[in-house]
């Protein structure tokens, strides 16, 4: 990050500080707090979607002004999508120092507003969260895949999902679409008794291609 921005030693040392406190929020009190349990991969990909990907906590740091205010003090970007987790760093240090009881609101509980929005149906009735459990996972998972294939083939790839019941089992198959394939191809199928089986099988197959 500092590569993009060489900002003051004091602003540099609140990033590292910052940073920091940003995984244990995420990892010690967001993660916890949700309706299921996510297995170390799931935590994984799910920081990787919420954090690592960049989109939404650079939304929000340009929505807060924080690249505005730190501007007055530091050459800071106009276009700070490089910049935005470092920025965001440092208002988790001056939180931690200057307004702790501030901190849930601007770590977990904004993580856990961007699971609601995604995950809509996992407070909802108690009897139907298994099948939300699964499907919740299969995002997960399918996001983990996504996030290989793009970094071995650098470029755009979706994945989809696609299974058939058939009498000797559940045929299930992981597809991939890339800018330069016409339609959806074929990236692993398995075939497995039970569909929650046949999934898991599935991806871990893609996983290790």
């Amino acid at each position: 990050m500092a590569a993009h921005a060489v900002l003051p030693a004091p602003f540099m040392l609140a990033a590292i500080r910052g940073e920091g406190i940003l995984r244990e929020r995420f990892f010690g009190c967001f993660i916890n707090r949700l309706s299921i349990k996510l297995d170390s991969d799931q935590q994984l990909a799910l920081w990787n979607h919420l954090v690592e990907d960049g989109g939404y906590i650079t939304d929000w740091i340009q929505r807060l002004g924080v690249a505005a205010a730190l501007r007055r003090e530091a050459p800071v970007p106009e276009k700070i999508r490089h910049e935005a987790r470092q920025l965001y760093a440092i208002l988790l240090c001056a939180l931690a120092d200057e307004s702790p009881q501030l901190l849930p609101f601007a770590a977990e509980k904004f993580f856990y507003h961007l699971w609601r929005q995604q995950f809509p149906a996992e407070d909802a009735n108690p009897q139907v969260k298994p099948a939300h459990k699964q499907q919740t996972q299969s995002a997960l998972l399918r996001e983990q895949v996504t996030r290989a294939l793009r970094k071995s083939r650098k470029q755009a790839v979706a994945v989809r999902e696609s299974f058939r019941q058939e009498d000797d089992g559940v045929y299930f198959a992981l597809l991939c679409k890339t800018a330069d394939t016409p339609g959806w191809q074929t990236l692993v199928e398995v075939k497995r008794p039970r569909l929650q089986t046949a999934r898991r099988a599935a991806y871990d197959a893609a996983l290790a291609l």
